[in-house]
């Protein structure tokens, strides 16, 4: 048997036509809100102090884009943050949380592991609570979701005066747990150490 084809009517024609339009008109709506493109400059004018040119220090525009800066190359300061390894501090195997001293008399390097987008930090200063040095974290939260690579982010984390960097030092990391760091070495970056996972 031979099946019937049914003529298409003319109002379905334009329903169809107008659904297509209409749909095309949305998508369009959306990609302009999210593109990033168009003559909005309200976010480089919001950078640029008056009577300064935006263009006079591209390296501001590079790091707001890439996000932290490198580990390897960042100022050891209280608060630091930088993607990647500092120099001296090996990855483990399978990453992880960990700390060294840093070559900084009183700093810690603090090493966390994670989406590069939403990356796990270590809060400026740790604090002492029954002879441990106890750092705590904050997990910084893009408007976009997170990446599913998973890559180190190293904090500088000041220690109080009071701790004895030349013996072992207990550290607690957030939740993931506690090591027991090596005394801090003269001008150089310390022994890492990683919670075991």
């Amino acid at each position: 048997m031979v099946p019937v084809r049914r003529p298409v009517s003319r109002t379905a024609r334009a329903a169809s036509a107008l659904s297509l339009v209409l749909a095309v008109g949305l998508l369009g709506a959306c990609a302009s809100d999210t593109d990033g493109g168009g003559d909005d400059t309200s976010a480089s004018e919001e950078s640029t102090e008056p009577g300064e040119d935006a263009s006079d220090d591209p390296s501001d525009d590079a790091s707001e884009e890439e996000g932290l800066p490198e580990a390897a190359t960042m100022d050891v300061v209280v608060g630091a943050h930088g993607k990647g390894l500092p120099p001296g501090v090996d990855a483990p195997t399978e990453g992880g949380t960990g700390a060294a001293w840093s070559a900084e008399p009183g700093l810690l390097f603090v090493v966390t592991y994670g989406s590069s987008t939403c990356p796990v930090l270590a809060e400026d200063e740790a604090a002492v609570q029954g002879g441990d040095v106890v750092v705590t974290f904050v997990e910084i939260a893009p408007d976009t979701p997170c990446t599913m690579d998973y890559v180190p982010a190293t904090s500088v984390v000041e220690v109080p005066d009071d701790v004895d960097a030349s013996g072992e030092v207990s550290v607690v990391l957030g939740d993931g747990g506690t090591v027991a760091v090596p005394p801090a070495a003269d001008g150089a970056t310390g022994e890492s150490v990683w919670v075991e996972e």
